[in-house]
């Protein structure tokens, strides 16, 4: 019995080593893991275009409003209509800030019968595609009634429009309405 004992720890013993030996001698695996710093967010980037003169896209501090984002496009241009733009309205990361070009938008010319209506300059020149009525829609180019009650249908269900962009989400504007009311429409939401 005390043969079959010495057996045992000696094979034990041997196994033991062996263990040991073996994770002495091999390679290390993987590679080490390094641990690197959290990014952190630099601020808030918007993109500025239209009537300033150095359109792109610029990082700002997190508490900066419009005015702000105009000063680093190097400022509104001289023609530059700034009525539609709240200058105090806090900045969101990712938005687009258009400013418009100052002039008048005349009214849509109808002839029926004998009456004619002639284009004249209204006090805004543009339509705030947020709060238009139909006929304010209509009055754009290249929309009609079926558009105008889509974007109004859709403004209702989704909400506010930001840019315009998001007027690609209404069914039936294509690009190439987005350029022709370009020059017309603001997106300013009123609180």
């Amino acid at each position: 019995m005390k043969a079959v004992w010495n057996i045992l720890i000696g094979v034990l013993l041997g196994l033991l080593s062996a263990g040991l030996l073996l994770l002495v001698v091999s390679p290390p695996r993987g590679q080490a893991v390094t641990l690197s710093a959290q990014p952190t967010a630099a601020g808030l980037v918007v993109y500025v275009s239209g009537a300033v003169h150095a359109s792109g896209v610029y990082t700002l501090h997190y508490s900066s409003r419009v005015q702000d984002a105009l000063q680093a496009a190097g400022g509104a241009r001289p023609d530059a209509y700034l009525g539609s733009l709240n200058l105090a309205a806090p900045l969101r990361d990712g938005q687009h800030i258009f400013v418009p070009l100052a002039y008048d938008t005349p009214t849509p010319t109808l002839e029926r019968a004998a009456v004619t209506l002639t284009p004249t300059p209204t006090a805004s020149p543009f339509i705030n595609v947020n709060y238009a009525t139909q006929a304010e829609l209509e009055s754009l180019p290249g929309i009609g009634a079926v558009l105008a009650k889509r974007i109004i249908a859709y403004r209702t269900r989704y909400g506010f429009f930001n840019s315009l962009q998001d007027l690609l989400k209404v069914y039936g504007i294509k690009p190439q309405t987005l350029q022709l009311i370009e020059p017309y429409v603001s997106f300013e939401i009123i609180p």
